[in-house]
């Protein structure tokens, strides 16, 4: 079973999800309590800080710095562990960045994106027909996504009707 890896630590990095530093790298310098940290990001312009944990989500970094380590001591560690690099390196930032893309894309811009988009599927399904009208040619059977499944024979039913009271359309007053 899988258990914990990412643990709320001092030199833990952290994304800033949401508040005015929202979207930042910060590195937690000090534990204050079961809801607070103190967090100090140099690099990243975020200001030494407490801020609550619900705020931030963990990395999987973590740097070697000392417990409620200076300022400066805390840029050193960082710029010397490339952390903005790695940062940048991983889906998690790529998939941030792709999404800020997309948001201050225009109109025009996503309409262009939608032909791209468009002429880049008729290629492919042009390309796919083309194989297997070839694959078909040299005697190989298809392995569509389409399968055929024998219809269900439901057993007839049988016996007597269901005779039972009529419903009367009298209205219930109460």
């Amino acid at each position: 079973s899988m258990t914990f890896t990412k643990f709320v630590q001092i030199g833990r990095v952290a994304y800033i999800a949401f508040g005015p530093d929202g979207g930042k790298l910060c590195a937690i310098v000090d534990v204050i309590n079961q809801s607070r940290v103190l967090v100090d990001g140099p690099s990243s312009d975020v200001r030494r800080q407490s801020i609550n944990i619900k705020q931030l989500q963990l990395t999987k970094f973590i740097i070697k710095i000392a417990h409620s380590c200076r300022t400066g001591v805390v840029k050193k560690v960082w710029d010397a562990a490339e952390i903005n690099q790695k940062w940048e390196e991983t889906s998690w930032a790529k998939n941030i960045a792709a999404r800020q893309k997309r948001a201050v894309m225009t109109d025009f811009d996503r309409f262009k994106l939608m032909k791209a988009k468009q002429s880049r599927n008729r290629m492919i399904t042009s390309e796919m027909v083309r194989l297997t009208k070839l694959a078909k040619k040299k005697g190989f059977k298809s392995t569509g996504a389409k399968k055929t499944y024998p219809k269900k024979k439901w057993p007839k039913k049988t016996g007597a009707k269901k005779t039972g009271a009529k419903k009367t359309g009298a209205k219930k007053t109460g």
